[in-house]
């Protein structure tokens, strides 16, 4: 098992750099007005894109998505990660910790972020599929949970809910009973706060409430329109001359709820708790969209990869666009803090709109438009 999930995290990674995996569906970010204001009466340097978050002070709303570890090969992008991320002072979170917990020598891919980034904002990472019994192997314990938590010096743990990506995986562990229950369970006794993550397929409004009663004190959407787990899995499926993961990981490459609808259904299914939007935001301008919709930071994952795999350089080169473009849509919007973004009036068109009114929040749209008046 160990070598099995070793070899599946290099192979992600390569996939992840050498393929095509984004969902055909874009993830709407274009439906999302930002109402311009001639007169900003602000200067650029004078906002200010700090947040607090889970309890902590960031000097940027972005987190470094959950990405990698677990194989020899990676250990170089985390440590490049990781350095960024003390530098900016951003939340980052490792990939899945299962191959560290069932081999534990591998825990050096993933304790490089505590080396690297000990003042950064730091998540843990855990499948939400391994705290039940699968068919090839047992369900995590909380200390297992725990013991990955330690290995980073985490300040969070994210429980991952990949359902869609283990359905389309050749080995993906298909049992989903349970999985709730066992993410209360984790909640109550991990010790750190718990944050639920999907991974490309989007957070609905009833998820959301479901999984703020069970404990979660935060929210990542991972919404469709980024990077498509069902499609990295039926390219290894290929690989493999799986026909039957192949075909299911193909089928479901546009399945899900994408990230501006799942920034707005989560945060009205758990209006006190901090969302991140994570799902295909690829520019400052993405991310002012979705704080102007509620979410806290925003998250990303394949455009970090590709640039720590060039190196740290194109890492910061990377944030420093980012930040840039995020603090030109602040100012045009007349917003000094995110904070500020997120009163700003918000016009929303399109298939957004349309998915959103179906599902009976035209009063949220009408109430976002109205704002500043």
């Amino acid at each position: 098992m160990s070598d099995e999930v070793k070899r599946r995290k290099a192979e992600h990674v390569a996939v992840a750099l050498q393929r095509d995996i984004s969902a055909p569906q874009a993830a709407s970010w274009a439906d999302v007005h930002l109402i311009h204001r001639a007169l900003p009466e602000m200067d650029e340097d004078e906002i200010d894109t700090s947040v607090t978050f889970l309890g902590k002070r960031l000097r940027h709303p972005i987190f470094i998505s959950s990405l990698t570890g677990g194989h020899p090969d990676v250990i170089a992008i985390n440590e490049r990660l990781a350095s960024v991320a003390e530098e900016y002072g951003l939340a980052m979170g490792v990939g899945s910790q299962r191959a560290a917990v069932v081999a534990p020598e591998l825990a050096a891919t993933y304790s490089v972020v505590r080396e690297r980034a000990p003042h950064a904002f730091r998540i843990a990472n855990i499948g939400a599929p391994q705290l039940i019994a699968q068919r090839r192997h047992p369900a995590f314990t909380v200390a297992d949970v725990r013991r990955a938590v330690q290995m980073i010096g985490a300040d969070a743990l994210a429980l991952h809910l990949n359902f869609l990506q283990e359905a389309a995986q050749p080995e993906g562990d298909r049992r989903a009973k349970g999985c709730l229950a066992a993410f209360a369970s984790v909640a109550a006794a991990v010790g750190v706060p718990l944050i639920a993550k999907e991974t490309g397929a989007g957070i609905s409004f009833e998820q959301a409430r479901a999984l703020k009663a069970a404990g979660a004190s935060a929210i990542d959407v991972g919404g469709a329109g980024g990077s498509s787990m069902a499609a990295m899995e039926s390219a290894r499926a290929e690989a493999r001359s799986d026909a039957h993961s192949a075909g299911i990981g193909a089928l479901f490459r546009d399945w899900g709820i994408p990230t501006p609808i799942a920034v707005v259904e989560a945060r009205l299914g758990a209006p006190d708790l901090p969302i991140i939007a994570t799902g295909g935001v690829r520019s400052g301008l993405d991310a002012a969209r979705a704080f102007a919709l509620g979410a806290t930071l925003a998250g990303m994952g394949f455009p970090f990869l590709m640039a720590a795999s060039e190196g740290a350089a194109a890492v910061r080169a990377f944030l420093d666009q980012f930040l840039a473009e995020l603090k030109v849509a602040m100012q045009l919007t007349g917003a000094a803090t995110v904070a500020d973004l997120r009163r700003v009036p918000v016009v929303v068109m399109g298939a957004t709109r349309e998915w959103l009114e179906q599902r009976g929040f035209g009063d949220e749209l009408a109430a976002l438009a109205r704002r500043g008046r």
